[in-house]
């Protein structure tokens, strides 16, 4: 399949994820390119809690659904509006529309450069990571389709067994489950248009609305950050490999436009036009999209705001200070930051992962980890000088504006994570430092991007400012006409974007392409399903009847049957909570004449058939399901197709 074919699908996840959130963002009259950067942020938190509503009150998830929702949200925004005209007559402050058609422009480099990538990374549309955690990621896109219901409260039903579902983020779920439905295409082809579109489109908005608020860019540095949004190996590229963990790639990929709404609210956003009321409404209407996208985002967004909420209390004392204020007026500021702390880690202690699931140990040393913190080559990738050197101008930039040292401030705080998950050993210490990112090196790995790109970006313009004032004063000493003029100033802008080009997209970049590209290919010996497997669980449709249960060892990547061929499944992932008659299945299928309540579990499961894809691991482990292996001398089995190792058997026994 070609990526032309994909379109479609690229197109439907585009328009959901833009849509919604921007007819908020036009209503309550924000900067048209505002409006289209926050737009992502307004649609997820609109999908997620319009999917959540949906299921407690008995409405199937469809695009219905997210249109209500929609209508509800420019209902409040609407009302926000008429209550500022009546309480608060608001000056709107415009920009020049070629402001606006130059972030545009920067955000098109972006999408074309990272959606190249990205096409790169995956090889071809109907392609799927051979990685642990797609086999949960794929079937829970089936299951939201086939039970209608996309609610982060019931969405871990599917793995539940027979016990109560506990919460899952599955906001990526739900977006992914409407574009294979509006388009029509394939599963996996719906999950490489919602990747192109994640890692494309709404990261680089969400970094360009980050910058924007902090210091006015010069025109090619507002060029050359469409082109910086894309030269990190580690973000957004590494959680397509790594995992692979799409809801994380989701939430990040919105986190540097929160931190941003944080910056302004707290007054720490030197260039923001937004007045607070808008600030705090357009936080209302983000920040739960990131939440509930994955846990990890908010916390991140919690960790990254810390220095702002430092640097926010520092400059109001100064400023009381400057004023000569009497020693009460510093209480008040004095106890909210107090609280704010307290509630801080209060979150910091809820919001993470069981102990169990944060097993991960340390890889490297703390040189080497801050080395590669600083080169921007973590977890082993080469160098990527040129971001790095711009970084380190952009933290100059912040010691010269020192009310953006909190960006700078927010760069040592993800670099001392990435330093204590990575390189520190296992200790209570570490577990509540980095046990929200389940002590994963990667996971913090993928963060570093989120402030290094806006410290790069900085550190662009502080290098260009000077150059373009130059030139600009030459134009004008040579007396060009307008025309001349115009374009001399539009070469002078794309210059240093394609410039960066070369500079950036290197053995970095090429390296994590390769690495991930690895993961999404299809051969005899993948990780979770070979070639032989793919093309048997493709003859499914044909030779398994619709209404018929398959038993299957989730470790061989049997679980796909459900989401790749749409046949139920006995497990649909690794960490499945099996019911006393799965365990049944699992443990003494093949001994049904002689176990007793054997069954009376097939009975109970519905069991037709058995997929036995051998004993070959997504993770290299050994975990037997002896009920399902050795079938091919059991005469309570019959053999109804094989592709080379891969066999399925219909079970005839009881």
């Amino acid at each position: 399949m070609d990526w032309l074919s994909a379109t479609p699908a690229l197109l439907i996840g585009l328009l959901i994820l833009i849509l919604p959130g921007i007819s908020v963002g036009l209503v309550l009259r924000l900067r048209a390119f505002d409006a289209l950067a926050l737009a992502p942020l307004i649609s997820v938190t609109l999908i997620s809690v319009s999917a959540i509503a949906a299921s407690l009150l008995g409405a199937g998830w469809n695009i219905g659904v997210l249109l209500a929702a929609t209508v509800i949200a420019l209902l409040i925004a609407v009302l926000f509006r008429v209550a500022e005209h009546r309480f608060r007559p608001r000056t709107v402050q415009r920009t020049p529309f070629s402001g606006e058609l130059l972030y545009g422009a920067a955000a098109l480099i972006s999408f074309l450069l990272i959606g190249r990538q990205v096409a790169r990374a995956i090889g071809a549309p109907d392609n799927f990571s051979q990685t642990f955690d797609n086999n949960f990621h794929l079937n829970a896109v089936r299951y939201v389709m086939e039970t209608a219901d996309a609610s982060s409260l019931t969405v871990g039903g599917m793995t539940s067994g027979d016990q109560p579902a506990s919460f899952y983020p599955a906001a990526w779920h739900a977006l992914t489950a409407l574009v294979v439905q509006l388009s029509g295409a394939p599963l996996t082809v719906g999950v490489s248009a919602v990747s192109i579109a994640i890692a494309a489109a709404v990261w680089p908005l969400s970094l360009l609305f980050a910058v924007r608020q902090l210091t006015r860019l010069v025109p090619a540095a507002v060029l050359g950050a469409g082109v910086l949004a894309g030269s990190f190996a580690a973000f957004p590229l590494l959680l397509l490999d790594f995992g692979v963990l799409y809801p994380n790639l989701l939430s990040l990929a919105m986190v540097p436009a929160g931190v941003a709404l944080v910056a302004v609210i707290l007054k720490q956003a030197p260039a923001a036009v937004l007045d607070h009321p808008r600030a705090w409404l357009l936080a209302v209407l983000a920040l739960p999209g990131i939440a509930v996208s994955h846990p990890n985002g908010i916390m991140t967004l919690m960790a990254l705001s810390l220095p702002i909420l430092v640097s926010a209390y520092v400059f109001h004392l100064r400023g009381l200070a400057a004023e000569k204020a009497p020693v009460l007026r510093y209480l008040l500021p004095t106890v909210l930051f107090a609280a704010a702390w307290a509630a801080v880690v209060v979150l910091w202690s809820v919001i993470r992962p069981e102990a169990e699931a944060a097993f991960w140990g340390p890889v490297q040393t703390i040189p080497q980890a801050v080395g590669e913190a600083v080169l921007n080559g973590p977890m082993g990738a080469p160098a990527a000088w040129t971001v790095s050197i711009l970084m380190v101008a952009g933290i100059v930039a912040c010691v010269r504006q020192p009310r953006l040292l909190w960006v700078a401030g927010s760069w040592a705080v993800v670099v001392a994570l990435f330093a204590v998950s990575s390189a520190t050993e296992i200790s209570d210490t570490r577990m509540f430092l980095s046990g929200v990112w389940y002590n994963d090196s990667n996971r913090l790995a993928a963060v570093l991007p989120l402030i290094a790109a806006p410290l790069a970006v900085l550190g662009l313009n502080l290098l260009l400012k000077p150059l373009t004032g130059t030139l600009g004063t030459v134009v004008g000493r040579n007396r060009m006409t307008r025309t001349s003029a115009g374009l001399t100033s539009a070469v002078l802008a794309f210059l240093p974007a394609l410039l960066l080009l070369p500079l950036t997209q290197g053995k970095s970049i090429d390296t994590e392409i390769a690495r991930a590209r690895t993961n999404y290919m299809t051969t005899p010996e993948s990780s979770l399903v070979s070639t032989d497997e793919l093309a048997l669980l493709e003859e499914l449709d044909d030779i398994v009847p619709e209404d018929a249960v398959i038993a299957v060892n989730p470790w061989t990547g049997g679980a796909l049957a459900y989401s790749l061929a749409d046949r139920e499944t006995t497990h649909k992932h690794i960490f499945s909570t099996s019911t006393q008659a799965q365990a049944v299945i699992d443990a003494s299928l093949k001994e049904a004449g002689e176990t007793p309540g054997v069954c009376e579990a097939v009975e109970a499961t519905g069991v037709d058939y058995v997929l036995d894809f051998g004993d070959r691991e997504v993770h290299g482990g050994d975990h037997p399901y002896p009920g399902l292996e050795g079938l091919e001398t059991d005469d309570d089995f019959r053999l109804v197709s094989s592709v080379g190792d891969a066999r399925l058997y219909e079970f005839v026994g009881c």
